[in-house]
């Protein structure tokens, strides 16, 4: 077997017994403490890094959509429901087009998610340019002398995603989505650090190198993420054949934030979803909306996107999307990462492994196809491809698939 299916069975194992595992110390935790295997005391600069590495890798977990690939609309004068869809739609963009009164649509899919960069840099070596300095005290608080230290993290932070996606026609033009994700990430951290240089009370830096130190901690965890509720209210078509719709989506604080699995906030998201029918086979889209963050409004980001999906026969189609997320706010200030580093100019603040937490535009590329395997059912594949380095990122491509089907 290989190693993706041995992680998809091992998810499929955990959505079934659920809680699976349970860890002495959260993923964050470990991180937070990962200083202490090479001698390091740490402190907040540390637990801050953890803090927002935790944040940004739940904030960066895709979200599937909750369109389905068959809308439809009841006929009261043939007495039966016809399809309404022209397209089998997109996959990580929402349509317009609901579901259709009283049907139900449920969806299962499977994401793996294997962060590799940070800025463009590779998690595996992040480094600063210039070493650290460490005060070392006596039991009397006494500086017994600084250490300027190489210091060195290689992460390591790969999630699979099982997710159950359910949508209820309300109304013709009203639906309803819940979307539950059970997350397994591995997580590991080696840390190297090596004494370059040293100074006594007083005095200056002069090269003093000690052996290097490894340490290294690792974990697992398997929970619930962060679960969603989704709205979607279709307005009636424009001049021109122009289809909206308005969404709402709210975050539940479900996922355990410190093991990377979730936000530990509240958000409300409101959406305007457009699209037009061409050609009787090809339906382009355009999303747009804010995820506002309740714990700091100013924190929150802007949502967009814009794509299509085209009809290659009946019961295939393919769809291709930019995907688009921009902070209105950098995620935490500099001072909070900030460390002491011994630089040419002398000891400074930078952050912490260079590291930096500024704002952030993440841009993607979705692409991805359904095929109708019978009747109402349906599978579909995608992967996402991310087009700029800002943040932390996957540095080849996230893959997703599932099947669906329509009830």
């Amino acid at each position: 077997m290989n190693g993706g299916a041995v992680r998809a069975a091992r998810l499929l194992v955990c959505l079934v017994l659920l809680p699976c595992s349970a860890s002495a110390a959260s993923l964050r935790d470990r991180l937070r403490a990962s200083s202490l295997t090479v001698g390091i005391a740490g402190g907040s600069a540390f637990d801050a890094l953890a803090d927002n590495i935790a944040d940004t890798a739940a904030r960066n977990l895709p979200i599937i959509s909750g369109s389905a690939g068959y809308t439809y609309r009841y006929n009261p004068q043939l007495e039966i429901f016809e399809r309404t869809s022209e397209t089998l739609g997109p996959l990580f963009l929402e349509r317009p087009d609901t579901l259709g009164r009283g049907k139900l649509n449920v969806n299962v899919s499977y994401q793996y998610v294997q962060f590799d960069e940070f800025d463009g840099r590779s998690i595996k070596r992040l480094e600063a340019q210039d070493p650290i300095v460490i005060q070392e005290f006596d039991s009397a608080g006494n500086l017994l002398r600084s250490t300027a230290n190489r210091l060195r993290y290689g992460l390591k932070i790969h999630s699979n995603i099982g997710s159950l996606s359910l949508t209820y026609g309300l109304l013709d033009n009203l639906d309803v989505n819940l979307l539950l994700p059970v997350i397994d990430t591995d997580f590991a951290v080696g840390v190297q650090s090596q004494v370059i240089a040293m100074a006594l009370p007083g005095g200056g830096f002069s090269a003093a190198p000690e052996p290097l130190r490894i340490g290294r901690t690792q974990g697992n965890a398997v929970g619930i993420g962060d679960i969603l509720l989704r709205g979607k209210y279709q307005f009636p078509a424009m001049e021109g054949g122009i289809r909206s719709a308005a969404g709402l989506q709210l975050r539940l604080p479900s996922g355990n934030e410190n093991d990377f699995q979730g936000t530990g906030d509240f958000e409300a998201s409101p959406f305007l979803y457009l699209s037009t029918i061409l050609w009787s086979h090809v339906e382009p889209h355009a999303n747009l909306g804010v995820d506002l963050r309740t714990d700091n409004v100013e924190r929150s980001q802007a949502r967009y996107g814009l794509g299509a999906d085209v009809d290659v026969t009946r019961r295939i189609g393919i769809s291709l999307a930019f995907l688009g997320r921009s902070q209105f706010k950098e995620s935490a200030p500099a001072s909070d990462t900030s460390f002491l580093h011994l630089t040419s100019a002398g000891v400074q603040q930078r952050p912490l492994l260079g590291v930096s937490f500024d704002r952030k535009d993440f841009f993607d590329l979705s692409f991805g196809a359904r095929a109708v395997v019978w009747r109402q059912i349906m599978v579909f594949a995608n992967g996402i491809y991310a087009l700029n380095d800002d943040g932390l990122r996957n540095g080849t491509v996230i893959p997703t698939a599932g099947v669906e089907g329509t009830f």
